[in-house]
């Protein structure tokens, strides 16, 4: 009973995602905001993808995690990580009022579920978040741009949940970031869907590279 009431909230969590990213993409492009023009969020198939992967990513933090306010905490990663992941595919953008209204639900549920889930470390919460933004940040300077201030701040939203778990969670979701990033551009260079000069929206692996650190 238990996986199928988190299943069901994950089906929720995903409709809403994309519901929100497709009236965030409208308005950004309505603006001229926007810096990429990919349409997958309005694709019909992309519904039940996102739910049907929501749905998905809930039953494995129940399976991860035995006390339910740490699911729901990080349940919140996976629905605010949907909803940034659509818009920057989109859109490469990553909107700061999203990430920072998600650090603000996300740091007191974190602190919550440590009084009662001893698996899991306020402090590392911290230290995460702090060390993620830092990490990238320098890694922004060095790519010259490549890396953008948006996957800057998602870093510190992501870091807080990769602290909470462990220090090693940090490095182990940062490498498989990169990782599955690499084979990504590797693979659209080796067919042409892109060149050198391509840019592709990078929060999306961020945030794949989380949550494999995290249900590792």
């Amino acid at each position: 009973m238990r996986d199928i009431v988190f299943i069901l909230l994950g089906a929720a969590s995903g409709y809403k995602a994309i519901a929100r990213a497709r009236t965030d993409i409208a308005r950004f492009r309505i603006s001229g905001e926007t810096f990429g023009e990919g349409h997958f969020t309005n694709a019909k198939v992309s519904t039940p993808i996102v739910v049907a992967v929501t749905s998905a990513l809930y039953f494995l933090l129940a399976q991860r995690f035995e006390h339910d306010l740490t699911v729901l905490a990080y349940g919140v990663l996976v629905g605010a990580g949907m909803w940034l992941s659509l818009i920057d595919i989109d859109t490469h953008l990553l909107p700061r009022r999203i990430v920072y209204r998600t650090i603000a639900v996300a740091m007191p549920l974190l602190v919550l579920s440590a009084f009662f889930d001893n698996t899991g470390s306020i402090t590392g919460m911290f230290v995460g978040g702090l060390g993620m933004w830092c990490m990238l940040r320098v890694l922004e300077v060095l790519s010259r741009g490549d890396l953008g201030g948006g996957d800057v701040g998602l870093g510190g939203l992501l870091g807080l949940y990769l602290g909470w778990v462990s220090y090693e969670a940090i490095l182990v979701g940062l490498f498989a970031s990169f990782l599955v990033g690499g084979f990504f551009a590797v693979a659209l260079l080796v067919t042409r869907k892109a060149n050198r000069n391509t840019h592709f929206a990078f929060g999306p692996f961020l945030i794949v590279g989380t949550l494999v650190a995290v249900l590792r």
